[in-house]
């Protein structure tokens, strides 16, 4: 009886680490601090869904290959796939400055959370 409970808690402990985010951010859409929510073009939203997705764009669905930190600096390695060909597109290393949950920059551009799904 104690073995099936040892490892039954050991399997609901690794599932909770296979679930945990990888990136310390909400979830759901960014835009750039110059942008309002209701006015970003689909070219100026990004998007974090946790897990092992990374940032992801609207043409495209990614996921974390590789990632390292250092401090508020988090390196990583994504693949992503094209939503209208399949073409997967081997990405990285990307560099995110994450200031808050809400909050980070990337490719010199700072991104603020504008909720769960696009504003229009």
């Amino acid at each position: 009886m104690k073995r099936s409970f040892y490892f039954a808690c050991a399997a609901a402990m690794s599932s909770t680490a296979i679930a945990a985010d990888m990136l310390p951010l909400k979830k759901g859409i960014y835009v750039p601090v110059s942008v309002a929510c209701r006015e970003a073009s689909n070219a100026e939203i990004v998007n974090y869904w946790g897990g092992k997705s990374a940032i992801g764009v609207a043409q495209a669905t990614c996921t974390i290959k590789k990632l390292t930190r250092k401090g508020t600096a988090f390196t990583l390695y994504d693949e992503c796939k094209d939503l209208q060909s399949g073409e997967i597109i081997e990405g990285g290393p990307t560099v995110l400055n994450i200031s808050s949950p809400s909050n980070f920059r990337m490719n010199g551009t700072a991104y603020r959370y504008c909720g769960p799904k696009v504003q229009f």
